[in-house]
């Protein structure tokens, strides 16, 4: 999303898919409802929730304008946040987990 469009300053959704199948294709699992993570912009902050626990996690948070990066690591079960430097720019989520990869993108 375009957070930068958001001149209410109100807390901004950004989505966070998986990168690569968590499970064999084969191997069948129930609808979730919820995605693994969410992840909401808000005051230069990022804030990851798991849904589910998806072990050890390292985030990593990439302005690809001007090449600043931000990491942190977590359990994979909660919350954390990740603060920024409010720059604008196009920015890239990655996030590597023992049940797999994912990413993410917005536009401050």
């Amino acid at each position: 999303p375009v957070i930068a469009d958001n001149p209410t300053n109100k807390p901004a959704d950004i989505v966070i898919l998986p990168q690569k199948p968590k499970i064999p294709s084969s191997t069948t699992r129930p609808l979730s409802v919820a995605p693994d993570i969410e992840a909401t912009y808000f005051m230069e902050a990022i804030t990851f929730v798991f849904n589910t626990d998806l072990g050890n996690c390292i985030i990593d948070v990439i302005n690809i304008n001007t090449g600043d990066t931000w990491s942190a690591s977590c359990d994979g079960i909660g919350s954390t946040s990740l603060y920024l430097s409010g720059d604008s720019g196009n920015y890239i989520i990655y996030i590597d987990t023992e049940n797999g990869a994912y990413t993410g993108e917005f536009v401050l």
